[in-house]
């Protein structure tokens, strides 16, 4: 049945979706075998109108989900009762990096001053951190944040992916020069051996890619 409501919510059934809670209340809270809960879901899939709908079903969200929606009374009630800042949900993120990610900014700092690890990876093949979140979402004010509160600017994901990297795919010049500024290295090289430079110049981004290059070139 998870799988059926799975599917509706992928098709934003909200009819389908009430009827299989109706007949198993339980469904709600469950998740599958990646650790991906309904609520989740349609977070991923950016869909408002029925990730609220699933809220109002699901009632009180656990620490993860609420994480992700940014119920900060949820987050600090958990805390108060020995949850673990630090544990990692079911799909291997840390509840910073879910806040971060899906753009709860108020949640993210409120877990930063509770003492989150700013540099805890994903358990997961991804290996996302905090800083690759903020990054992948152009968030330059939690990103900040996560720097000054002590975010290896040069920590990697997947394939040794680091944050410069991103943000020069992007062409954000203020990310780059954020990351920077805090000690990111221009020379380092993902697993495909290519450094931010090479990043810009493939998406288009010429000027940066030359400042780039320049600042590789020094730092090596």
């Amino acid at each position: 049945m998870l799988e059926q409501l799975f599917d509706a919510i992928q098709r934003n059934d909200t009819a389908r979706i009430d009827t299989l809670i109706t007949a198993n209340p339980g469904l709600i809270s469950q998740r599958d075998k990646t650790g991906m809960s309904p609520l989740t879901l349609a977070a991923y899939n950016e869909n408002k109108p029925i990730l609220q709908h699933l809220l109002k079903a699901r009632g009180t969200p656990d620490f993860f989900e609420a994480a992700i929606v940014g119920e900060i009374p949820v987050v600090r009630a958990a805390l108060a009762t020995g949850q673990d800042i630090n544990e990692r949900a079911p799909d291997g993120f840390t509840a910073l990096s879910l806040a971060v990610f899906f753009r709860q900014p108020e949640t993210a700092r409120y877990l930063i001053e509770a003492g989150a690890d700013v540099n805890a990876r994903a358990t997961n093949a991804f290996q996302v951190g905090p800083i690759h979140a903020a990054v992948a979402r152009e968030d330059i004010v939690t990103l900040e944040l996560l720097l000054y509160c002590g975010a290896d600017a040069n920590s990697s994901q997947q394939k040794r992916l680091r944050p410069l990297h991103a943000a020069a795919v992007s062409g954000n010049t203020p990310l780059v020069a954020l990351l920077l500024m805090f000690g990111a290295d221009p020379s380092l090289a993902s697993e495909d051996g290519k450094c931010a430079a090479d990043y810009a110049r493939e998406k288009g981004h010429h000027e940066l890619a030359r400042r780039l290059e320049v600042l590789a070139s020094a730092a090596s």
